[in-house]
C-alpha cells in the first residue's frame, strides 16, 4: 500500500500542488480575519465561516486526489451526463433555488448553500473539449466552404447555460463559460473567419444585451466607468477596497490589523473582495508574492498542456487554466475598479464551498493529466 501511496506522490507535479497548498493556506488566513470579530482576544472559537472554510478545504483536498487519480479521458466520455445534470440543476435554481440579492443562484441544503453555476463550468468544458479533440483536423479554410459542424455545435452548448446562468442573473459566470470555450477554440486551431465572426456579432449583440440587462447590472457598469458617480451605494465597495489596498502600503499593516477590513467597512470582504483584505495587511510586496503564485500554477498548467499525450489531455489542462486564470484576472481587476463588479470569487482564496470543489476537482484533472505525460 505504501508503495502505491509513493507512486502515486512521485506522479504528481509538485509545482501544480505547492502552489495550490500555499494559496489554500492563504485564503483560510485571510477568511479568518475577515470573520473574526474585532473584540474577540483570540482566534478561538473559530468563526462559523472558518469552520466551514476549513471543511470545505478538506472535501477540496479529498476532490483534488480525486481528480488526479481518475484517468480524465473517462471524464470527457462522462461529459454528456455531466452536462446534462449540470442544465437540469440551473433550470431547478431558477425555481425553487434561493434568492439573494436580487439573484436566484443557488440551493440551500439547511445551512449549506451550492451554487449549480460553479458545477457547469465542468460539464461546459470537457463538452467542448471532446467535440474538439473528436473533430478532424481543419485543412486550409480557402479549399472548403463554411465552418466545422463542432464549432457550430459547442457554440450551442456553451450558450445554452449561458441564457441560463444570465437569467438567475449572473453575467460573471455566463461570461466565463464563453472564455474558456474560446480558449479551446484556439488551440484547437478554430478558423479566423469563425473567430471574427463571432467577435463580431457579439459586438452588434451589445447593445440589444445592454437592453436586457437588470437595473443593478446597468449601475454596476456605469460605476466600473466611474465609482464616485455613486460613492455610498453601487461605487461603496470599490471605493473602500481601493482605499484598503492603498492603505496597506508596502509591507501592510499586519495580519488582522487592517482598520477597513476589521471595522467592517468593505462588504463581502471575505468572499468577492478579499483581495482587499490581502493588500491592506500583507502589503503590495505579499500581494506580488501571492500572484507570482497563480502565475507558477497558470504557467505549469500551461507546461502540462504542452506535454499532454494527446489533444484531449491539451485542450482540457488550457481550459481548465483559462477558466481559472480569467476568474483570477477579474476578481482582481474588480477589486482595484479595473473591471466591473460580477460576484466571481478569488479561486482557491474565496471563501465558498462550491467555488473551492470545483477549483480544487480542476487542478486535480489537471494533475491527472501530468501524471499521464510521465506514465
Amino acid at each position: 500500500m505504501w508503495y502505491r501511496v509513493r507512486r502515486f506522490w512521485s506522479s504528481l507535479n509538485k509545482m501544480v500542488v505547492v502552489c495550490t497548498v500555499l494559496l489554500l493556506a492563504v485564503g483560510w488566513a485571510l477568511v479568518l480575519s475577515a470573520t473574526l470579530p474585532p473584540a474577540q482576544g483570540g482566534i478561538f472559537p473559530l468563526p462559523t465561516a472558518v469552520v466551514r472554510q476549513s471543511t470545505w478545504i478538506g472535501f477540496g483536498f479529498i476532490v483534488l486526489m480525486a481528480g488526479a487519480s481518475v484517468d480524465y479521458h473517462l471524464l470527457v466520455r462522462l461529459s454528456l451526463w455531466i452536462y446534462g445534470i449540470g442544465l437540469l440543476l440551473l433550470v431547478l435554481v431558477l425555481g425553487v433555488g434561493v434568492e439573494s440579492f436580487g439573484a436566484r443562484r443557488w440551493f440551500a441544503l439547511g445551512t449549506v448553500f451550492m451554487q449549480p453555476g460553479e458545477f457547469i463550468k465542468l460539464g461546459v468544458l470537457l463538452m467542448v473539449v471532446r467535440l474538439a479533440a473528436a473533430a478532424p483536423q481543419w485543412v486550409n479554410p480557402l479549399k472548403r466552404a463554411g465552418w466545422p459542424r463542432w464549432l457550430g455545435v459547442s457554440l450551442f452548448i456553451v450558450s445554452v447555460p449561458m441564457v441560463l446562468i444570465a437569467s438567475q442573473p449572473n453575467l460573471g459566470t455566463a461570461m466565463l463559460l464563453l472564455l474558456l470555450t474560446v480558449a479551446v477554440w484556439i488551440v484547437a486551431r478554430a478558423p479566423v473567419g469563425f473567430m471574427a465572426s463571432a467577435s463580431a456579432a457579439g459586438v452588434v449583440a451589445a447593445p440589444f444585451v445592454w437592453a436586457f440587462l437588470k437595473d443593478y447590472q446597468r449601475a454596476r457598469i456605469l460605476n466600473f466607468l466611474n465609482p464616485y458617480r455613486d460613492p455610498l451605494g453601487g461605487g461603496y465597495a470599490v471605493i473602500q477596497s481601493i482605499t484598503a489596498i492603498g492603505s496597506g502600503g508596502l509591507i501592510g499593516r499586519g495580519w488582522m490589523n487592517g482598520t477597513q477590513n476589521r471595522l467592517g467597512y468593505i462588504p463581502k470582504d471575505h468572499t468577492d473582495f478579499i483581495v482587499s483584505v490581502l493588500g491592506e495587511e500583507a502589503g503590495w510586496v505579499e500581494c506580488c508574492i501571492v500572484l507570482m503564485v497563480y502565475l507558477f500554477l497558470f504557467l505549469e498548467g500551461l507546461r502540462i498542456a504542452q506535454r499532454a499525450r494527446d489533444p484531449t489531455g491539451m485542450y482540457l489542462a488550457v481550459g481548465i487554466v483559462a477558466l481559472l486564470a480569467s476568474q483570477t484576472l477579474i476578481n482582481l481587476g474588480m477589486n482595484v475598479g479595473l473591471m466591473p463588479v460580477s460576484g466571481l470569487p478569488l479561486p482557491l482564496l474565496s471563501y465558498g464551498g462550491s467555488s473551492l470543489l470545483i477549483s480544487t476537482g480542476l487542478v486535480g484533472i489537471l494533475l491527472s493529466i501530468g501524471r499521464q505525460d510521465r506514465r
